[in-house]
This record gives structure tokens, sequence and C-alpha cells, in this order.
């Protein structure tokens, strides 16, 4: 158990707090809120920066991170469609994209033992989302009006996911063909 796996687990474990935040928000709470928000973003940046300088990666981080970036981004994506007007179609898109990444991965590691690390556009979309998470987290506080900002943000964060899905799509495709080559040419 590398310090970055206690930070990606550390993560998961403030998922419940952000969301009772944003289920009970009221403006004693919101500056708590934003603290968790950032704090948790913040710590998923940590664990990537000390495992890549001080040579930390393992394969249970491969699995980690990804996992705790999920679960973070799915659970307040459903607790700001209750909450807010956050669109539920962007929601379940994200959900679908996630899912079949992970679908990917499973089938990749149960045939080749293979952990395929995240793309540079999935940490590009990782981080899109957390942006709109954040401005529709904003907009929990009554002080702020930010319905153009967030549309923007809907439409750049639906075109990465595209994007990011596709790129997965393709990474999958490559290594399921080459384990098809591999088995049929011995």
């Amino acid at each position: 158990m590398t310090l970055p796996n206690v930070l990606s687990l550390l993560r998961m474990l403030m998922v419940p707090i952000i969301i009772l935040f944003i289920l009970n928000i009221n403006n004693y709470l919101f500056p708590y809120m934003i603290f968790f928000y950032f704090f948790t973003i913040f710590l998923d940046f940590l664990d990537g920066f000390i495992a890549r300088k001080f040579s930390l990666q393992s394969e249970l981080g491969k699995i980690l991170d990804p996992v705790a970036d999920k679960i973070l981004v799915l659970s307040i994506l459903i607790a700001l469609v209750i909450k807010t007007d956050f669109p539920l179609w962007l929601a379940i898109t994200i959900f679908l994209r996630d899912a079949l990444i992970l679908w990917a991965s499973v089938v990749l590691f149960r045939g080749k033992k293979m952990i395929q690390p995240s793309l540079v556009i999935g940490k590009v979309t990782f981080a899109l989302l957390s942006l709109l998470i954040f401005v529709f987290i904003l907009d929990l506080h009554q002080a702020f009006e930010l319905i153009l900002f967030k549309r923007f943000l809907i439409v750049l964060s639906f075109s990465f996911l595209i994007w990011s899905g596709i790129e997965y799509g393709k990474v999958y495709m490559r290594e399921t063909h080459v384990r098809k080559k591999n088995n049929t040419c011995c």
C-alpha cells in the first residue's frame, strides 16, 4: 500500500461527505463543501504527482485512481441531478462512457493481464468534468448567475466525453486485435 494508493482511498472516503453537503446545502455549509471538493480534486493531482515523482506507480494504483475518479464524478452527478438542473442526459452519457471503459478494462485485464493506464484525453476530460461539476456546485449558492458558462461547459464536456470515448475504444480495439492475431498465429 503506497502513499498514492492511500490518497486514492481517502478520495473515495470523502465522497459521502461532499454528497451530504450537496444534498443539504445552506449558506453555512457552502464554504465547507467548496473546501472538501477542492481538497478531493487536489488529492487526485497529488496522488498522481507523488506516484510519478517518486516512482510509486503500482498495479493497484492503476486501478484505484481511475475507480476513485469515477466514484467521485458519478456520485456527485447523481446528487447534482437531484439537487440542480444538471442535465440528466449528460449524466447518463458520462455513466455509459465510464461503464464502457470499465468493461473494456476488465476484458483487457482478463485476456492479457494488462492494466491500461489512463489516456491524456481521459485526464483532460476528467478535468473538464471537474470544472463543470464545480460550476454547478457554485450555482447551488444563490449569489452566482452562471447559466451561460454552464451551457458552454456542458457542450465542451460532452465533446470531450465523445472524443475520449472514441480514443479509449481505439485502444480497446487495437489491444483485442493484437490478442486475436497472437492467438491465431501460433
